[in-house]
């Protein structure tokens, strides 16, 4: 029974669930009175209790310095420490004292290419009997096992650790990129951080929306609505900035600013996503929108989200060319458009969002 458990450790990737797992594991199939567990951490340079069962609960949180006398004896002996099997015991510089405190009958060391990881102290048995010699060799075998196990554990800790920190810094890359649009454009200085905060409140209202069966992206969408402009870099000043209304063909290098926001972002593979939303947050429901006409649910999800709260930030934003429109008249806007230029479901949970305050009005 022992050894099928053991078979299970390696699969979980929690540490202390694995400490858990294995005290209880223990406790029970050896009929132990308690059973305790110490692993070393190494930033502190010490061995902290992470689990125990029964008699031990008392050591819960306890914390052992590497140069105590049972740490010594284990890493010298790199054996498996009887407490009947000592000789000399009075002798060995505290550890009968270190060991009478633990309720040791038997130690555990578990090593990992000959450092010591942590140990396992059991108690005397439940019975009153002495632990045979077959079970100390069985669970002095096992030590193997739940080595392989711990280092397992540790290492897909220790990746989750290196993912969330390349994620961080992927997503300051990304805001950086963001800054430098804001920056480029006298109407989008700001703009961002808005279409940002009303893209997010959609988001989570279309979450709770009954029957709503597509999935969103929250990460994209999170760095789409950020990066949603990043294409205007390509666009020329005099057209960004313009004082009027553009020309046929200035307005056609405008609309070109989709293709290249996704041409800028399609080589970073974390971004591909991104850069399809990108690509398509000027299309329009019933299919007269660009770059590529897309019509209805072709259009990404995203995509759709970010075209409604962008265009109501538009449109309640002073342009060069015209004065904001207000709220009201930006809202009857996004409901008469509704099937035509925006999705229904998104002008509908924006709306909400609005009424619950997710959204705050100016």
């Amino acid at each position: 029974m022992l050894i099928q458990a053991s078979r299970g450790m390696v699969l979980v990737t929690d540490v202390r669930k694995l400490v858990r797992l294995i005290a209880y594991i223990v406790n029970k199939h050896m009929k132990s009175r308690g059973v305790c567990i110490y692993l070393y951490n190494e930033s502190k340079d010490v061995y902290e209790m992470m689990g125990c069962r029964g008699s031990n609960v008392y050591l819960n949180g306890d914390v052992m310095e590497s140069n105590n006398p049972l740490i010594t004896w284990l890493e010298e002996k790199q054996e498996t420490l009887v407490y009947n099997n000592l000789k000399n015991i009075r002798e060995l510089l505290g550890l009968k004292e270190q060991i009478d405190s633990f309720n040791c009958a038997v130690c555990v060391p578990t090593f990992w290419r000959k450092k010591l990881l942590g140990f396992l102290i059991l108690d005397k048995k439940r019975s009153g009997k002495s632990y045979k010699r077959i079970e100390i060799e069985l669970l002095s075998t096992l030590s193997n096992q739940v080595a392989v196990a711990f280092e397992n554990a540790r290492n897909f800790t220790e990746l989750n650790r290196l993912r969330e920190r390349e994620k961080e810094n992927y997503f300051q890359t990304v805001l950086a990129l963001a800054q430098t649009v804001d920056e480029k454009d006298t109407y989008t200085r700001g703009h961002l951080e808005l279409v940002f905060l009303y893209g997010m409140s959609v988001a989570d209202e279309l979450s709770t929306q009954p029957g709503f069966s597509e999935n969103i992206n929250i990460d994209d969408l999170k760095v789409g609505l950020r990066l949603h402009d990043i294409g205007k870099i390509g666009i020329p000043d005099a057209i960004l900035n313009k004082n009027g209304s553009l020309t046929p063909e200035e307005w056609a290098i405008m609309k070109q600013h989709c293709d290249i926001g996704a041409r800028i972002l399609e080589p970073i593979e974390k971004l591909r996503n991104v850069a399809n939303i990108v690509r398509h947050h000027q299309e329009k429901y019933d299919g007269t929108g660009y770059p590529d006409e897309l019509k209805g649910e072709e259009i990404p999800l995203e995509s759709r989200i970010i075209a409604a709260v962008d265009a109501f930030h538009a449109m309640t934003s002073d342009r060069p060319y015209r004065k904001a429109l207000s709220e009201e008249a930006a809202l009857s806007e996004l409901k008469n458009n509704a099937g035509t230029q925006f999705d229904p479901m998104v002008v509908v949970a924006f709306l909400k969002a609005l009424e619950k305050g997710k959204i705050k009005k100016r």
